[in-house]
């Protein structure tokens, strides 16, 4: 199974998922190209295809030619993308990005919201660790991922205050993104999947994100909610979203002919 995270971020937010399933499976969890400690991503190649085509090269590498996927947020928006192109077994988008309408007001609102951040992000950036362990760092931007901070290790609170400090595409992505647009295409999603929403997301809202997605998926989509956690689930409740992995793998295996990984 193929963990991918959110944006800004690194593989590091589902290192608890990990060890829950990988007793059971074979589990990759990487950084996404121009994240931390991820791939390079060339500035031609900047937005959800070129992000995806360097997953597919690391597939290739590993030897996966399709696999399970999971995604959170823009990790989910890449994961209907390889979906797209025949790399999915199943697909787990989990409060996805690219629910948004084309141009709309959430679209600008979300964009502007990270450009905003960035002056914090490249302070933590030149203190390091002096701002990676501080609140007042990790609580602008926490709030927009948990209902609860409290819940979220102080370990991993730190680390995504460093994985977005040291995001390189962190601006320059984000007129890709507009150029790209939201989802599209949904209709023609084949694979098991299971869209997963965190009962208290206010960063990707159901009114505002997800309702088109509910709308345009095809019937055999499978609506999950998670309960009492916010748009980054495995930051609060790991095992809420290692539970829900657990049941949709076990649909999607029942859906499909056995597949050797």
């Amino acid at each position: 199974m193929l963990l991918l995270h959110g944006f800004t971020l690194s593989h590091h937010v589902w290192h608890a998922v990990v060890d829950n399933l990988s007793t059971d499976y074979d589990v990759l969890a990487m950084t996404m190209p121009g994240h931390w400690g991820g791939p390079r991503l060339r500035l031609r190649d900047l937005g959800v295809r070129g992000i995806a085509d360097g997953i597919e090269r690391e597939l290739d590498r590993v030897g996966w030619s399709t696999c399970h996927i999971a995604g959170n947020s823009l990790g989910g928006q890449v994961g209907f993308e390889l979906e797209r192109r025949g790399r999915a077994k199943s697909l787990a988008a989990i409060n996805p990005g690219g629910g948004w309408k084309r141009f709309s007001h959430t679209e600008f609102r979300l964009g502007f919201g990270f450009t905003a951040q960035f002056p914090l992000a490249a302070a933590a950036r030149v203190l390091g660790d002096r701002a990676a362990t501080r609140e007042m760092f990790q609580r602008p931007i926490i709030r927009n991922c948990s209902r609860d901070m409290a819940a979220v290790d102080p370990d991993d609170a730190a680390n995504v205050v460093r994985a977005a400090s040291h995001c390189p595409v962190y601006l320059p992505i984000q007129l890709a993104f507009l150029r790209d647009g939201p989802l599209t295409g949904l209709h023609l999603v084949t694979a098991p999947t299971s869209l997963m929403l965190s009962e208290f997301d206010t960063f990707t809202t159901r009114a505002e994100c997800m309702q088109r997605l509910i709308d345009e998926l095809p019937d055999h989509v499978e609506e999950v909610t998670l309960p009492g956690v916010g748009h980054i689930p495995m930051l609060e409740n790991p095992d809420v979203v290692a539970d829900a992995l657990r049941a949709h793998l076990t649909r999607a295996t029942r859906r499909q002919p056995r597949q050797a990984s």
